[in-house]
């Protein structure tokens, strides 16, 4: 929906949006007005950014999940502590989020998304070098620390960006990418482990992930471009002036009932998701299925269930609401989880199907439910958001390892239907309002 303002020049007046801030792909300068020094970023472009940056990110990030078999038995260390491989960087991203928020709103989205960028690019290709066990983890804290610009910042730029009756769908769009980027990092690393050792798999795609983070450097949109694209989509929202108090904002988004809920149905769905990826190669390849470590990556390939479940997230909420398909994204991981128990192959693959799907769908509508509630603040807003949610996988992908090596698979399983079960419980509860709340002071 857009507010009509008056205007009288010919694209400006046909979007509703002042003269030189069209947000339409190809839209020109307002007659009169000097063209901007770069090209006004159309949703195009803005999708092509965001894709990027998922694959990337998420590529890195859960890169070592298929190596953990590998790194236990050549660091002689247990199947836990080859876990934090994974959750260290999680954590480092978990804790980083504020502070780019914090220097997004000093320098902007896209510069603060570039210097996360460069930096991820150099550390990707050096962490793999670390010598010890302990040196990787903290490398690998450091790195998703650098990581954790690009996440925190995406669902705020496209709140920023787009127009409101398009941002559930580029929001849901980056979040496939997300899930490709993940299929794609795990893929890829097993396979060149195999031939050349852990260490150059994880190389591989430090290499990958070099090459479309420059990319993004290069798609995000520069100042001013941002700065008239972010007042457009302001006013085509309400017209609001926002103010610029970061603990003010914080401070209101943890007051606020259904913002919280948000928070902790997302951390809670991804701690499901990091539990049975962390643990379930070492399940598949002891007895009885006995795999090699190719064919058990293979079973990342259930990772395009998200990708399609994400893409549908925006539309399955049009049509019903965003409540209801949480819920039934909780259900879905559940359920997907109990039918792991199973014993044949292809049941198994099939509950981890179900599973991912239902993370992903409840990914997509929780994080964009986040930015388009907080009006203001939202920078605030997805960093919390991102905050709980690499928190939870940190948090219950390490737990996991203790219930593996307590009780085996079953105890895996029963962690992740309980944190499935609580996500399911704070989205069923009714949101006291549906209008985006805006916070102005404190």
């Amino acid at each position: 929906m857009t507010t009509t303002l008056p205007s009288s020049t010919g694209t400006a007046a046909r979007t509703g949006l002042p003269a030189g801030t069209a947000l339409e792909a190809g839209a020109g300068p307002a007659p009169g007005r000097a063209p901007l020094p770069h090209a006004m970023l159309g949703e195009r472009r803005l999708a092509a950014a965001l894709w990027c940056a998922g694959l990337a990110t998420f590529a890195l990030l859960y890169a070592p999940q298929g190596l953990l078999t590998d790194v236990s038995a050549s660091l002689a260390v247990s199947p836990s502590r080859a876990a934090l491989l994974v959750s260290g960087a999680t954590l480092g991203l978990a804790a980083s989020v504020l502070p780019w928020a914090w220097l997004s709103d000093r320098i902007g989205r896209p510069e603060a998304m570039r210097a996360a960028a460069v930096a991820s690019a150099v550390l990707a290709v050096l962490v793999p070098w670390l010598p010890t066990f302990e040196l990787l983890v903290v490398g690998r804290f450091v790195q998703g620390a650098a990581l954790g610009g690009i996440p925190a910042l995406a669902i705020a730029l496209v709140h920023d960006c787009a127009l409101p009756t398009r941002a559930a769908a580029l929001a849901g769009s980056y979040v496939a990418a997300t899930s490709v980027g993940g299929l794609a990092g795990r893929l890829l690393s097993v396979p060149v482990a195999q031939h050349l050792g852990w260490r150059m798999g994880l190389v591989a795609v430090g290499a990958c992930l070099t090459a479309l983070m420059a990319l993004l450097v290069l798609l995000l949109p520069h100042g001013r471009e941002h700065r008239a694209r972010r007042a457009a989509a302001r006013l085509a929202v309400a017209g609001r002036a926002e103010p610029t108090r970061s603990g003010a904002h914080l401070r209101a988004h943890l007051r606020d009932g259904t913002l919280v809920s948000l928070f902790c149905i997302g951390g809670l769905l991804v701690g499901g998701l990091a539990a049975v990826f962390n643990y379930l190669p070492f399940r598949l390849e002891a007895q009885p299925y006995g795999l090699a470590p190719t064919v058990v990556s293979l079973v990342f390939l259930t990772y395009l269930a998200g990708t399609v479940g994400s893409r549908l997230a925006g539309a399955l909420s049009d049509r019903w609401s965003p409540r209801v398909v949480l819920v039934l994204a909780c259900a879905l991981m559940g359920a997907g989880a109990l039918v792991t128990l199973a014993r044949p192959l292809v049941v198994v693959v099939l509950g981890v199907t179900v599973l991912t799907t239902g993370l992903f769908v409840g990914h997509a509508v929780a994080a964009s439910r986040v930015g388009a509630r907080a009006t203001t603040g939202r920078a605030q807003a997805t960093a919390l958001y991102t905050v709980v949610y690499y928190a939870g996988a940190s948090l219950f992908g390490w737990l996991a390892g203790h219930a593996w090596d307590a009780r085996g698979w079953p105890a895996v399983v029963a962690l992740v239907v309980g944190l499935a079960a609580v996500a399911l419980v704070l989205s069923a509860r009714p949101a006291p309002s549906e209008r985006p709340v805006t916070h102005t002071t404190d």
